[in-house]
């Protein structure tokens, strides 16, 4: 077979499609060594991928994700290669490719949660919403990262259950506890001067990630449960939603907040395992990444119970109701004061995510390629 994928999100900075991205290609030059992959990506994701195999080409291509040059160059590059399958890692592709393609949906943030810009521009909505249409349509298959997408899908862009295969991600190996150099850790430490006991949050910095009703629920926890833990807010400020950093820094407790800002991927491990706590109080999620890496670092898990991560999660967290900040600072100070559910917990989620695996994303992922293709 002769196979495209669209890794134009391949950069880390893009967040989890990024990461899934880099997993998919990195894993399918493991186990299939037979057919042929070109891999679109920009130069803006040049200077990371590192990757090589003998049956992988790699072209770069000025075309930017939403933009028109993705529904005119991008199409026009597509058709003169005439590939078997392509697979687009998000649901934007351009609209009047007529090759088989499958398209991997995440989630419906866009759609569920548009940003003020999104909103304000009605061509703006109406262009994401047919491109998503378009791709729940016409794709040969689509990979649902989790069954609330896939339910997402079916409930609000009508799509066939059928045809949308669930594919679970994975957690990168540097996470993992057994991975973890404590020569380094010292290091990491006074790198971003995080001593202190802390509660870590990672994710983007936007309302329905949950940020406004953390900072309400951390109040409560110095003012009434008197916890000397800070509490770290990993990522940075979205201009998207100035509210937020507004309402961090007129928290009264804002000498307690540590603002380090975008943590290199290698760093990362370190900034979960040091934590005493990992919070993720999200109200909408596709898959939920960071929460997974916390537990392979031997982190507790303290999550909203909404969404998906009840069921990517199991019965390795602690749940709360993200849009009530008194029960998160409840099941935060419950777990910070009893070291027996700590470890109770960090076990648990140790054996959790031995469930999850980019490896087996891959096979899943190439079977589906095989299946389409015949």
């Amino acid at each position: 077979m002769k196979i495209a994928i669209d890794a134009r999100f391949y950069r880390s900075s893009t967040g989890g499609i990024g990461r899934y991205t880099r997993a998919l290609i990195r894993e399918l030059m493991k186990i299939d060594k037979k057919n042929d992959y070109t891999i679109y990506i920009t130069s803006k994701d040049e200077k990371e991928y590192n990757l090589d195999a003998p049956n992988f080409s790699v072209k770069v291509v000025p075309i930017s994700h939403y933009s028109v040059n993705e529904q005119i160059k991008f199409l026009q590059i597509l058709n003169k290669e005439k590939f078997d399958l392509v697979h687009f890692t998000n649901f934007n592709h351009p609209i009047f490719y007529s090759g088989k393609f499958v398209v991997t949906i995440h989630d419906l943030t866009i759609m569920l949660f548009p940003t003020i810009n999104q909103q304000k521009s009605i061509l703006k909505k109406f262009a994401f919403n047919s491109v998503m249409q378009n791709a729940v349509l016409k794709s040969e298959k689509i990979i649902a990262i989790s069954e609330a997408t896939k339910a997402d899908v079916v409930k609000y862009l009508k799509g066939d259950s059928a045809k949308i295969k669930v594919i679970y991600e994975g957690i990168d190996n540097k996470y993992q506890i057994k991975n973890i150099d404590y020569k380094k850790n010292g290091i990491i430490k006074e790198k971003y001067q995080i001593t202190d006991p802390y509660i870590l949050f990672v994710s983007q910095w936007r309302p329905h990630k949950g940020l406004p009703e953390l900072i309400k629920a951390f109040e409560i926890l110095k003012e009434k449960y008197r916890l000397k833990h800070k509490l770290v807010l990993v990522g940075k400020p979205n201009l998207d939603f100035p509210e937020i950093i507004k309402r961090i820094n007129s928290s009264k407790y804002i000498n307690d907040i540590i603002l380090p800002g975008f943590v290199a991927d290698d760093d990362l491990p370190y900034i979960y395992h040091n934590a005493d706590a990992f919070i993720f109080p999200s109200q909408y999620e596709g898959f939920g990444l960071p929460p997974l890496e916390a537990m392979a670092a031997g982190t507790v898990v303290v999550s909203s119970k909404t969404s998906c991560m009840p069921e990517i999660l199991g019965d390795a967290a602690i749940y709360f109701n993200p849009r009530n900040p008194s029960d998160i600072a409840e099941k935060l100070a419950d777990v910070l004061s009893n070291n027996k559910m700590q470890k109770d917990f960090i076990k648990k989620g140790l054996i959790h995510i031995k469930k999850y695996s980019w490896e087996n994303m891959a096979r899943e992922t190439l079977k589906l390629y095989e299946s389409i293709c015949g």
